[in-house]
């Protein structure tokens, strides 16, 4: 059965649902940051429902610390909630309380706010660097190093700032960050290592054509440029479309001796499993998930003081494990996976088929560790929702999955020196790999 996953995270932060206050204008960088706070009893509604929402359904609460308190945290943000005066400052303390749980598919969402144009540039965290990665912003390239912004030391200011973005890892929580705008300046100016300063408007930025690391194309594309290897770059799964274009494309070219699934910025969407299917050639066993299992009797017992079930707290329901039958595939030549640190959710669930499987190789970066098909709330009078992660999955054999991801098999690391050559060096790499296997 298909799952749907939300796109919490994507290459092109795509976010799933209804555009917020569809008859008003996406409002400016500054026009959001003056926009009043929602009302006192719409505050205390999404607090409520905040509240109700986690304790019921959220997922993850092994993954956080033994001394963590949800009950301090929510104090702590009614305080903020309640005192904010513009909703920037209500979003901000709502997204920090979302941060406080680290799970990749537990967020809280402003369309009003989010739909203004996101950051010209893209950063990652490179050898011990804060270094561009791909850039629409004029003067500022691919490869150059961000040592400050507006004098503050760059990486110094991205800690103060992750509290609001922390996913279910450092790198997912890092690039959340480049995706969420409203968390940075309207105007800020960035200086670089060899002290080149550009200075960023959110409200109108100097954007050119991006540059950089490749982003992922508008839909499936297929390439065959030597005949052998059969590329086919997949940017979601949000579509079926997508996943459909590259089943069909698979099929036509069936007997080529390689093909090479380029999975780099694939958000996620609906479980690819016609996808798994083309390629599945024996039988796999599905992975383990856990959902919250709520028994009123002992909750009731245990606010009693009867210690005896204290060992059920946050207990959980463990299914899955069920073995996936081949279904006519369609392929049995090599297959290989080019992923990066932005595949996730749906398309790590893929990822992770092929892997159990022993059916691809993986090349290129770890995957980005989240997945959870997401309890969604939505305040349509406000254009804000939030999900919660209702399941946490293990590989088979019990290793977490959430916060780790896919390990590839042969690591191909983004460096400065190939962002600054302007070409695919990634993409390059991975078919010099693909064709000394064929030899």
């Amino acid at each position: 059965m298909k799952l749907l996953k939300l796109l919490v995270l994507a290459a092109g932060c795509t976010i799933l649902g209804q555009p917020a206050l569809a008859s008003s204008p996406c409002p400016s960088a500054s026009e959001g940051a003056q926009l009043p706070p929602p009302t006192l009893d719409q505050k205390i509604w999404v607090a409520t429902r905040i509240y109700d929402t986690v304790g019921k359904y959220f997922a993850h609460w092994e993954g956080l610390p033994v001394d963590y308190d949800f009950d301090r945290q929510y104090k702590s943000y009614i305080t903020e909630a309640v005192a904010s005066k513009t909703r920037l400052e209500f979003d901000l303390a709502t997204m920090k309380l979302f941060g406080s749980l680290a799970n990749g598919h537990t967020r809280f969402f402003d369309t009003r706010l989010m739909c203004a144009p996101k950051l010209p540039f893209l950063a990652q965290r490179l050898q011990g660097k804060w270094v561009v990665v791909r850039s629409a912003q004029k003067g500022l390239e691919p490869g150059d190093t961000i040592v400050t912004i507006d004098n503050v030391p760059f990486g110094q200011w991205v800690d103060t700032k992750l509290p609001y973005v922390r996913g279910s890892n450092l790198t997912g929580s890092e690039s959340t960050l480049f995706y969420r705008a409203l968390v940075w300046p309207v105007r800020f100016m960035l200086k670089t290592q060899d002290g080149h300063e550009v200075r960023i408007d959110r409200d109108n930025p100097a954007t050119e054509p991006p540059r950089g690391l490749p982003t992922p194309p508008g839909e499936t594309r297929v390439s065959m440029p030597d005949g052998r290897i059969l590329r086919i770059e997949i940017p979601s799964f949000s579509k079926p479309e997508y996943e459909r274009s590259a089943v069909d494309a698979i099929r036509t070219h069936a007997s080529v001796p390689v093909l090479l699934l380029d999975l780099r910025g694939n958000g996620g969407g609906a479980s690819p499993m016609d996808l798994v299917h083309a390629l599945l050639e024996h039988p796999i066993r599905d992975m383990l998930d856990a959902t919250p299992l709520r028994i009123g009797t002992i909750e009731a017992w245990q606010k009693a003081g009867m210690t005896d079930y204290d060992a059920l707290s946050h207990a959980m329901l463990r299914t899955g494990g069920q073995m996936i039958q081949p279904d006519n595939p369609i392929f049995h030549g090599r297959v290989y996976l080019l992923t990066d640190r932005y595949c996730a959710s749906a398309c790590e669930d893929f990822v992770t088929y092929m892997r159990i499987a022993h059916r691809a190789k993986i090349l290129g970066e770890t995957t980005e560790g989240t997945t959870g098909q997401p309890y969604r709330v939505d305040f349509p009078d406000l254009g804000m929702n939030l999900i919660v992660s209702t399941r946490r999955e293990y590989f088979p054999d019990f290793t977490p999955f959430e916060g780790m991801g896919v390990k590839p098999d042969v690591e191909i690391p983004v460096t400065p020196e190939m962002l600054k050559g302007g070409q695919d060096t990634v993409l390059t790499q991975a078919e010099t790999i693909i064709r000394n296997d064929l030899h």
